[in-house]
């Protein structure tokens, strides 16, 4: 495994072409997406509607230099600045409030691309982290342009957020290797800090709490590498000033995150079973070893959430690298602990996303910081890209070593275990695959998908492609006495990588799209006009998130939004269910506005816990007590009103309740008490009253 390429990046021409072309090629193979037009266009599915609508909406106010910081219109009213769907401190916002503001708006297809966009910087940064490692620039950019468009990315392309998060991985290992190298530590430590900032910003906690999980064990790889000259072999190394770097750009840049982040757990800690109390909410989707195996060789069989597929030809390179390694230990000690490393850290993480049915995951679940906040596990399995894309990369190399190798040494004598190995390795595969079609061992949602929205999905051709992979690397290991011309080794390898990107087209990038034309007539939404307006139109008791209409929800999503508003709704389901003569049904709809949109009431007393009486309370005060009401402002994070009474009252704000609310009245800042233990009241006198109900984050005060 000898390396061939000691260069730097041989020139910036060829580096600047190299990048343009894995930043072009996820937009490529995703042109479906793309390309709103055509017949052949999709939608993005699942929850890719809901991110859009937070788009618009923080774009429509970044475009008027305003920051959104509460959602008046889902689950009665829920923060918007720190919900991680939103990315309202990603700086790329910026360019893209610039183009709400310069196009006219923001359409259903512009965000698809600008989705795709994040694979396009997740390519550019594993090219970077890649050719970093000193290995050959065309191995790095098949195995990166493979990589980036594998199902694990693209499977996430549902998942704005998250697609942006991971975006920014790559960056960091190529932060982390050029921090070894004594002449470049102020560019790793910036591009450190940077990507360390973008990550965190772009809004998938997930991600960044897994990648904890790949960047400790690299360091300790890269330093171990380093110290036996693999990596940097003329560099001075040294490792105080290395760890000095690491911990100035990461701990600067978890400083300026911090209140984000912060602001991020202070929501969880309110946010139904995000608190981290419930195992059974932890582990309820499971991913399993039959899960990994079908990552790995049958992509039907793995769970959608969690697998890793990057085609068979890949895998078998990969596995091809760790045969020959094996085989010829003794003369390549560094890359067999190196490759033997990853293999374990490969099984250990593997091991902790199989959930309830690991120990080890129930230590982490116990002890470690977080830990137990979490769910759908097999999501982890995202760390293991990067990683893959260096074995392959790396593969690809050696492949070419041995082949080269083998016109000086025709007579070795280990060659021949080699291609046994490997013909044995292909008859496990080709059993696995056969064992799971014949038995039917698929998950549902990693086929239904495809199948229902795009009908191009056959549980049969994987194990056709395992053949065909098979066929094709064994021919060039077979026959590499008779490969003298590069061009013909080059022909093979477009090759591989065609078959290889066929396979995984069939298999990814569908798995969550609808056989539709995406929208692509840009809007223009007017939020805080909608908002206002929202005040006349009745809200709606629907399961439902974000919404672009002036019929606000009231309703509530499993597993998300205010655990008290939950505890309300709860509280009162079953009396709603057996209500027969309605009258609690209509004071329920009543007091949330579903009638007619009202949001502020009066009342002599806010202790009590039926709604009726409450609503009677209102309605007597209505008719005694409010001599007018008048909304002077609402734009969702300020309410004001003008209240004018006979006597003193409580003036009650159905909008849920928040620590970071504010309430004045004339002027004077006011307790806030809570009504049914969720919505706002305050105190007021008879007379003529302003009140101002005001969303005030500490940290964001200024605004």
């Amino acid at each position: 495994m000898k390396k061939t390429y000691t260069g730097p990046y041989k020139k910036e021409s060829g580096l600047l072409i190299s990048s343009l072309i894995v930043f072009i090629w996820p937009f490529i193979y995703c042109y479906k997406y793309v390309i709103s037009g055509s017949s052949f266009s999709l939608t993005m599915g699942n929850d890719f509607p809901v991110l859009y609508n937070y788009k618009l909406i923080l774009l429509d106010k970044l475009s008027n230099l305003s920051l959104p910081l509460w959602s008046p219109s889902e689950a009665c009213g829920y923060p918007f600045f720190s919900n991680p769907f939103v990315q309202e401190f990603y700086p790329l916002n910026i360019i893209l409030a610039a183009a709400y503001k310069i196009n006219g708006g923001y359409s259903y297809a512009d965000h698809q691309i600008f989705t795709v966009l994040g694979l396009s910087i997740f390519a550019v940064g594993m090219l970077l982290w890649l050719l970093s490692l000193k290995i050959n620039p065309v191995f790095v950019l098949t195995a990166v342009m493979i990589m980036s468009v594998s199902s694990r990315l693209t499977e996430i392309l549902r998942f704005t957020n998250a697609i942006h998060t991971i975006a920014w991985v790559p960056f960091i290992l190529y932060g982390m290797t050029l921090a070894a190298d004594s002449a470049k530590k102020i560019k790793a430590g910036l591009i450190i800090f940077i990507s360390v900032i973008m990550m965190v910003t772009a809004g998938y906690v997930y991600y960044v709490y897994y990648s904890v999980f790949l960047f400790i064990p690299y360091a300790a790889v890269l330093v171990y590498s380093v110290h036996k000259k693999f990596i940097f072999s003329e560099g001075k190394f040294s490792l105080k000033a290395y760890s000095a770097v690491i911990f100035a750009s990461v701990t600067s840049a978890a400083l300026v995150c911090y209140p984000y982040l912060n602001s991020i757990k202070q929501l969880m800690d309110q946010t139904d079973l995000r608190v981290g109390s419930s195992f059974e909410f932890s582990t309820l989707h499971k991913f399993t070893f039959k899960n990994s195996l079908g990552s790995l060789f049958y992509p039907p069989a793995s769970h959608i959430d969690g697998w890793y597929y990057f085609g068979l030809a890949a895998v078998m390179i990969v596995a091809v690298m760790y045969l020959y390694v094996i085989i010829n230990r003794s003369r390549f000690k560094n890359q067999f602990l190196l490759l033997a490393v990853i293999l374990i850290w490969y099984i250990i993480i593997s091991y902790i996303t199989y959930g309830e049915s690991s120990y080890l995951f129930r230590i982490l679940w116990d002890y470690f910081p977080g830990f137990s906040r979490l769910r759908i596990w097999g999501r982890m399995n995202i760390i293991f890209v990067p990683v893959f894309a260096f074995l392959l990369s790396l593969a690809f190399e050696t492949i070419y070593g041995l082949i080269r190798e083998g016109k000086e040494n025709k007579a070795d004598s280990k060659y021949k275990y080699l291609l046994i190995s490997f013909a044995f390795l292909f008859t496990v595969i080709l059993s696995v695959q056969i064992y799971f079609y014949y038995n039917k061992v698929f998950f549902k949602d990693s086929i239904s998908y495809a199948k229902d929205f795009s009908g191009e999905f056959d549980e049969k051709v994987f194990i056709l492609y395992n053949a065909v992979s098979f066929f094709l690397i064994f021919l060039i290991l077979a026959g590499r006495k008779f490969l003298k011309n590069k061009r013909i080794l080059y022909f093979f390898l477009v090759l591989i990588f065609t078959v290889n990107i066929l396979d995984l087209y069939a298999s990814g990038g569908r798995q969550w799209a609808l056989s539709k034309m995406p929208d692509n007539k840009r809007k223009i939404i007017r939020m805080d006009e909608l908002i206002f307006n929202s005040l006349n139109v009745p809200r709606e008791y629907r399961s439902g998130m974000i919404s672009l209409s002036p019929n606000f929800s009231v309703g509530f999503v499993d597993e998300w939004y205010f655990d008290r508003y939950h505890t309300f709704l709860k509280k009162y389901e079953e009396d709603l269910n057996n209500d027969p003569e309605g009258k609690l049904t209509e004071a329920f709809n009543y007091l949330l506005g579903i009638n007619d949109g009202r949001r502020i009431f009066c009342s002599s007393d806010v202790k009590t816990e039926s709604i009726i009486d409450f609503v009677s309370d209102a309605n007597k005060s209505d008719s005694l007590t409010v001599i007018s009401i008048k909304t002077e402002k609402y734009n969702g994070d300020e309410m004001e009103c003008v209240i004018e009474t006979r006597e003193d009252c409580y003036c009650s704000f159905i909008d849920n309740w928040d620590s970071n609310w504010e309430a004045y009245v004339n002027g004077n800042k006011v307790n806030i008490e809570k009504l049914f233990g969720t919505f706002k009241s305050v105190k007021i006198g008879k007379g003529r009253n302003t009140v101002v109900f005001r969303y005030n984050p500490a940290l964001f005060g200024s605004f």
